[in-house]
């Protein structure tokens, strides 16, 4: 008997038919409260996508969401297909309100489920989001601890207006925890205090003073001592001090003293010493290196709560929850202590790890730490352009991160156990894509996005927040600065040059090197210049966005911009190069109005319609909008008042205004006009408008 094929997944309806569903009935699922259609089958699920957990890198002023995937299938295709988009809208509340802070979005694949080399299986899939958040900020007495709201959608935009925070996705989740903002700068703090005694001493204008007044970098402030530490939790050290009961374990705070007398070579002479001072602090330093002894993954603390990788960024993101007031070393007006997270990957599932590098994150004692503890995020740049596979060879790797409080981990052990801290294993997948390119990103949009003949951007590009430069997936041009970005060869060279297409003869001019020096930030958060050596060659530079080149731009014609790698800053050396191309509209796209019925800057009588015509076109068109000014016009008017298709070319398309119902005033029609151009590597479109003028009189009665 014929063996029976596998059962084929059954995919809801809901979830199939979504777009069909939503676009007959945009209040279907009864997730629109403010629409007047009536829903049909309420719904709000995580079953295929989860927000598993969010937290905050102080440092880096990095919002982070980890989604699970949960599910093989109910995502729109497998990773040689478009398959569809998951969005995460992040809100922020500092105690005054919810305030919209901006989108993320990553594709998602349906990918089979299978077991790793470790016979675990591959789900969930867990995708990191990141967002930078420009925070306020207050001096480190007063600890600014705000809530993060994450939404996750599946394939539709979660809202930005008012009262949106409250919005619930039909195929997604929403999350919502604390994080830390890092303190303003002493010295701007102490400014704050004595800046109106200066401005009134030497007569200058605040605004001014802010803007020629700079801060004087300090130093950390110095750790706490152990005498400063007992003090701290409770104790009153004194020479003859009997035993203390403290609020936080010795075998806590001392961590870094007791692990360097278990794991280093100490003479007894200092052993001796060190009992002798814990005797004076009345602490037993024997049960205290007998409890640290006993320790082992002690997450009363601070735990590690979800691992993920952030495909855009190509980051990886783990979170953590420091859950109590106090255990930390001190405030945050102190040096206080730190999380490390030491990250390991598997990447071909091969069972075996590879150390990828440790990131640290500072934490402090707070006393006014909120139920649920603060949420953290530990980030670490990787290069993952030699494990990059085409989209019929990419499978889920394996990624482990190791949590570890005041004693960095292991380096070399991944199965090591931390005192303070613990271990996690997540699934993740590599963006697809052809191994071996030495740039990642031409103008924010990675080079595999990038047509190779046209130089525009393809249906699937995305900047690296996942947003689509064009929504509706129209090819879009670069303009302004284009910079580039790629991985680091330390030790190495490189070289990028750009060349013209002669716009009449087609022909490719010379090469010219790009040459702009760079002011770039280490993946350490230190500033730092990369600038030219010679012959157009930089020296590789470890970059925290990885940049190699700013290429300010001009004209409108087809663009060849080349990357040679080298051991010495010569043509003689380069190993290796490539070559893409890149199409330039540094031009902005035309706008024109007038009126027809009785010219421009003319009366017109309250009640009649207006009638004009309009321009707004370009050859990588965006859209276009019509209205009314100081009053918007009545809802409905003017015909049109957008679209997403270019008009005729001058005198262009007609346009009228019904006046009924406008309050009588001076009025300005404006069309505003955007293309597509990405501008400067970062936002969508160059943007031009026109305005015409007219009276509107009151009808006279």
């Amino acid at each position: 008997m014929a063996k029976e094929k596998a059962a084929l997944p059954r995919i809801e309806k809901e979830r199939s038919q979504f777009r069909e569903l939503i676009a007959k009935n945009p209040n279907y699922f009864g997730n629109e409260t403010s629409s007047a259609l009536k829903a049909v089958l309420p719904l709000s699920s995580s079953k295929y996508e989860e927000i598993t957990c969010t937290g905050y890198n102080p440092d880096l002023d990095q919002l982070e969401a980890v989604v699970a995937i949960k599910l093989p299938f109910g995502y729109g295709g497998n990773l040689c297909q478009s398959g569809t988009t998951e969005y995460v809208r992040f809100w922020v509340n500092y105690g005054s309100g919810w305030v919209n802070e901006g989108l993320t979005a990553f594709k998602v694949h349906d990918i089979p489920n299978t077991a790793d080399c470790a016979k675990d299986p591959d789900k969930p899939l867990t995708y990191a989001l990141s967002l930078k958040l420009d925070p306020r900020r207050w001096c480190c007495d007063t600890p600014l601890l705000p809530r993060v709201r994450a939404i996750l959608s599946w394939e539709v935009v979660p809202p930005a207006g008012p009262g949106a925070e409250n919005w619930k996705p039909v195929w997604g989740s929403v999350l919502e925890n604390h994080i830390q903002i890092k303190p303003l700068n002493k010295w701007w703090c102490l400014l704050d205090t004595i800046q109106p005694v200066i401005w009134e001493k030497f007569k200058v204008v605040p605004e001014l003073a802010k803007e020629t007044i700079l801060p004087i970098p300090l130093p950390d402030p110095p750790p706490l001592e152990l005498p400063e530490l007992v003090k701290l939790y409770g104790g009153k050290p004194a020479v003859q001090a009997k035993e203390v009961k403290l609020s936080v374990e010795p075998h806590r705070f001392a961590v870094q003293h007791l692990h360097q007398a278990l794991t280093a070579e100490v003479s007894p002479a200092l052993l001796q010493e060190q009992a002798a001072l814990w005797k004076g602090l009345g602490l037993d330093w024997v049960s205290a290196i007998e409890a640290l002894g006993k320790t082992k993954g002690n997450t009363g603390y601070e735990e590690l709560d979800c691992l993920a990788l952030d495909t855009n960024r190509e980051w990886m993101v783990a979170t953590f929850t420091i859950k109590r007031p106090n255990g930390y070393s001190g405030d945050l007006c102190s040096k206080g202590s730190t999380e490390y997270v030491a990250f390991w990957a598997d990447w071909h599932d091969t069972c075996e790890w590879t150390y990828m590098g440790t990131a640290q994150v500072k934490v402090h004692d707070i006393a006014s730490i909120p139920a649920g503890g603060l949420h953290y995020a530990a980030i670490l740049k990787v290069d993952l352009n030699q494990h990059r596979r085409s989209c019929d060879k990419t499978r889920p790797s394996r990624i482990r991160a190791v949590l570890s409080w005041n004693t960095p981990p292991s380096t070399t052990n991944p199965d090591a156990v931390p005192y303070w801290g613990n271990r996690m294993d997540a699934h993740v997948v590599i963006r697809s894509g052809r191994p071996g390119i030495n740039l990642y990103r031409i103008g924010g949009i990675v080079v595999t996005d990038i047509s190779a003949s046209s130089g525009l951007t393809l249906p699937s590009a995305t900047f690296e927040n996942g947003i689509a430069p064009d929504a509706l997936g129209r090819p879009c041009p670069f303009a302004g600065r284009v910079v580039v970005t790629g991985p680091t060869y330390p030790g190495l060279y490189y070289r990028v040059q750009v060349r013209r297409q002669n716009p009449d003869t087609l022909a490719w001019e010379s090469w010219g090197n790009v040459t702009t020096t760079l002011k770039l930030v280490s993946p350490s958060l230190v500033p730092f210049t990369n600038a030219e050596v010679m012959n157009g060659f930089f020296a590789y530079a470890p970059d925290i966005d990885n940049r190699m080149a700013w290429w300010d731009t001009a004209g409108d014609a087809l663009w060849e911009l080349r990357i040679q790698r080298a051991t010495a800053p010569n043509e003689l050396a380069i190993v290796a190069e490539e070559t893409h191309r890149v199409q330039l509209d540094n031009t902005w796209p035309e706008a024109d109005i007038s009126i027809d019925s009785g010219g421009n800057c003319k009366d017109f009588i309250e009640g009649v319609t207006i009638t004009g015509r309009f321009v707004a076109r370009d050859p990588y068109f965006g859209s276009y909008s019509l209205g009314t000014l100081p009053f918007a016009a009545p809802a409905g008017q003017p015909v049109p008042s957008g679209g997403t298709t270019p008009t005729a070319a001058a005198p262009g398309n007609a346009w009228s205004l019904n006046t009924a119902g406008m309050q009588p005033c001076g009025y300005v029609m404006v069309v505003s006009v955007s293309d597509r151009a990405i501008v400067n590597s970062a936002s969508v479109g160059h943007h031009s408008s026109k305005a015409v003028g007219f009276c509107l009189r009151e009808k006279k009665k």
